[in-house]
């Protein structure tokens, strides 16, 4: 038996390696639902998988308000957003275009590399609704606009605009 295969059926597993498997197996499972879903069920099918990950993203939103005490700026939104990059292994460059509206622009995404494994982008279906939502849910008057959709020569990117509130 060979060192890696010891250390690992004795549960001995760097915990980077940890890390890469579960990140793998989460891209390809947010990859193969909307696949799976729109084959299956069609507009339909997808219209569930949003609303799961938008579902997820809300939950995800009050979760790091909670443990990491985001407060309800933009700049919170912005923060979750690249807590969650951080998290997912994306790379993603913040342009602050004002004070508010700042644009994502990605040049890695883990999850567009494994949507292109299926032949076709499933963003608007799982990543969009999720990202959108913990935005959304973290600052009261963000909405996520999408600068340029992804196609299969690049990423998305994505803005974040701030309408503060009127209420006094």
């Amino acid at each position: 038996m060979g060192i890696m295969k010891t250390a690992a059926v004795k549960g001995i597993i760097p915990p980077g390696n940890k890390i890469s498997e579960l990140r793998n197996n989460l891209f390809r499972l947010i990859a193969e639902l909307p696949f799976t879903m729109d084959k299956r069920f069609g507009t339909k099918g997808l219209e569930a998988v949003a609303e799961i990950f938008r579902r997820l993203g809300e939950d995800d939103a009050s979760t790091l308000k909670e443990r990491l005490g985001l407060g309800d700026t933009l700049k919170d939104a912005v923060d979750a957003w690249i807590i969650i990059g951080h998290i997912m292994g994306s790379k993603m460059n913040i342009t602050w275009e004002s004070e508010n509206r700042a644009v994502a622009d990605h040049p890695f995404c883990p999850q567009y590399e494994e949507f292109k494994k299926h032949g076709k982008l499933y963003c608007d279906s799982a990543c969009w609704p999720y990202v959108g939502a913990v935005a959304e849910k973290v600052a009261p008057g963000a909405k996520m606009e999408i600068v340029r959709p992804a196609n299969m020569n690049q990423t998305c990117m994505k803005a974040l605009v701030f309408t503060p509130s009127q209420d006094v």
